[in-house]
């Protein structure tokens, strides 16, 4: 009898430990961005058991291993108050990704890119960005045209973003363009450098049947006579083979000449 008293009390002992809880709470003021936050396993369940976020209470859609808390589902105000609480099983403390989100952002800047030794550009970004990716661009052509794009989550040691590109002969003109939390444009000062390893890049055969040959790499597009793309890409042999005879426009190196296909 004593045994099976003991053995009574031991499994209620543990049925409190299992349901002992506790809370972690973060405040600050609501600027665009959301709070993510890693959630534990334990056992075959998750350490979060509410969300509360001002005074909406959930208890839906927290067995993951990530949540993300997205702020624009409760018609807060920029600078509105935000009072997020976790509550969690006791001994597997939920962790708060980036507390951050709910301070006052540093203005998000991107710092002149550079071009080094390697054919890359690289640059770094200061501050918060929006959930828009980093975009290269490169003026040629007549235009900006994106060259690259990177996810601003994807840094790496201090904060530096590097892309390999294809400089052309003479001027280059890059800049990086991007979003901050509000949506509005921030761009990078442009970056001009020559690239003397680089030289003009002309075609080399006259008669062109299946195939233009150029005097080495570069980047390419082809264009019909009513601006529609055909072709892109970067080498230094052009199949054309595939396009019915009559007049084309070919972008190459910063160069734009008509050819015409036999």
């Amino acid at each position: 009898m004593v045994y099976r008293l003991l053995t009574i009390v031991f499994l209620l002992f543990s049925v409190g430990l299992k349901a002992q809880t506790d809370t972690i709470a973060i405040s600050g003021l609501y600027y665009h961005t959301n709070v993510y936050v890693y959630n534990p396993s334990v056992a075959d369940s998750f350490s979060i058991q509410q969300l509360i976020v001002n005074k909406d209470t959930i208890k839906e859609y927290l067995n993951t291993n990530g949540i993300e808390i997205d702020l624009s589902t409760y018609n807060l105000k920029e600078e509105g108050r935000v009072n997020i609480q976790l509550v969690y099983q006791g001994k597997y403390p939920p962790v708060i990704v980036n507390p951050e989100a709910l301070m006052p952002p540093v203005k998000f800047r991107i710092s002149k890119p550079r071009f080094n030794k390697s054919n890359q550009l690289q640059w770094q970004v200061h501050g918060v960005p929006g959930d828009y990716p980093l975009t290269l661009e490169q003026y040629k052509w007549n235009s900006w045209r994106i060259v690259a794009e990177v996810d601003p989550v994807d840094t790496v040691a201090n904060n530096i973003y590097k892309v390999a590109i294809h400089p052309h002969s003479g001027k280059n003109i890059y800049r990086v363009k991007s979003y901050n939390i509000k949506g509005e444009e921030v761009m990078s000062r442009d970056v001009i450098f020559s690239a003397p390893a680089y030289k003009q890049v002309y075609i080399e055969n006259k008669k062109i049947i299946d195939e233009i040959t150029l005097s080495s790499k570069t980047d390419y597009e082809i264009y019909d006579m009513k601006s529609n793309l055909l072709k892109r890409g970067y080498d230094r042999y052009i199949k054309v083979d595939n396009l019915p005879k009559g007049k084309y426009l070919l972008f190459f190196d910063n160069q734009i000449q008509e050819f015409k296909k036999k």
